[in-house]
């Protein structure tokens, strides 16, 4: 038995058949990982459980994740698969400047600023939410800029 078959859900020969059993599949794995993850969040974090009660509600959330990723990389829908050339380009540049973004507010905080990542009270919250979106939109057009400075030599 192959991989690809052991994670095939439907075998018929109506295509309709096949996707509305699919949909709902994925409809119901959905809901029991959210209402895992709605149990984690409200046992484990609010109400500060001890791992024992809600650790198969983090057993079910890991495992819809990584089955999800096992379905997707079999069926090649991931992300890399589905995206033309210049879509991915894109991606990159945008996941890139989120980065070198995220980099220089850490270095702002810490070294500037010389105050813990996570902000307290309003002012703080308002502040550090301006200041990421200005580094933002500064790091993105930045790297629009020289993405099609290096297209215009090549």
């Amino acid at each position: 038995m192959s991989l690809r078959k052991l994670f095939s859900i439907a075998e018929y020969d109506d295509e309709r058949i096949k996707v509305l059993e699919q949909k709902s599949y994925s409809e119901a794995g959905i809901l029991i990982a959210l209402l895992a993850f709605i149990d984690l969040v409200v046992r484990g974090i609010f109400m500060d459980r001890p791992l024992s009660e809600w650790v198969l509600s983090l057993i079910l959330v890991v495992t819809y994740i990584i089955y999800v990723f096992i379905r997707q990389s079999f069926m090649k829908i991931t992300k890399d698969h589905l995206l033309e050339k210049e879509e991915k380009r894109k991606n990159n540049i945008e996941e890139y400047s989120f980065l070198v973004t995220f980099f220089f507010y850490v270095l702002w905080k810490k070294v500037i600023q010389d105050t813990s990542l996570i902000p307290s009270g309003v002012y703080d919250w308002t502040l550090s939410i301006l200041v990421f979106i200005v580094l933002a939109a500064i790091m993105y057009g930045l790297s629009i800029i020289i993405s099609k400075a290096f297209q215009k030599n090549t």
